[in-house]
Formats: structure tokens, C-alpha cells, sequence
């Protein structure tokens, strides 16, 4: 699994900000979203959240994928 992007929504939807970390594993493409109070902190959760989904994904796939909401795409 590797992480391919993250893309900010500068639009609040209500009053948060969406980010979402693309990763890919085997031609898929896998999806995380986040929700922040800023662009800034959406951007900075999704890369911490990246980095530890990964980190567990090694370890249990399935476990990493419920437990971080990460879908294929």
C-alpha cells in the first residue's frame, strides 16, 4: 500500500474541512477521508493518519482498513 495524494476541500461543508488521502496497492485505488476546523488541520490529520494507517496495514490489512475507514476507491 502507498500513499498517492491528499487532496483538501477548500469549502467548508458545514463547519469542517474534508480531506482525503488517496493510496493505491495492486493497480486499486483506496480512499480516507478526515474532517478538521481548518484546511490546515485537515491536511495535517490526513498525513498523520496516512502514516499510521500504513504503518498498520503491514501488519493487518483488514484491521487498518475498518479501523481508519479506508474504502476502496
Amino acid at each position: 500500500m502507498e500513499l498517492v495524494e491528499i487532496e483538501v476541500n477548500p469549502n467548508p461543508i458545514g463547519d469542517e474541512f474534508m480531506a482525503q488521502a488517496f493510496f493505491e496497492w495492486n493497480g486499486q485505488e483506496w480512499e480516507m477521508t478526515v474532517k478538521a476546523g481548518t484546511p490546515d488541520e485537515a491536511k495535517a490529520l490526513a498525513e498523520t493518519q496516512s502514516a499510521a494507517y500504513l504503518s498498520e496495514w503491514g501488519t493487518d490489512s483488514n484491521a487498518a482498513n475498518q479501523k481508519y475507514s479506508v474504502y476502496m476507491f
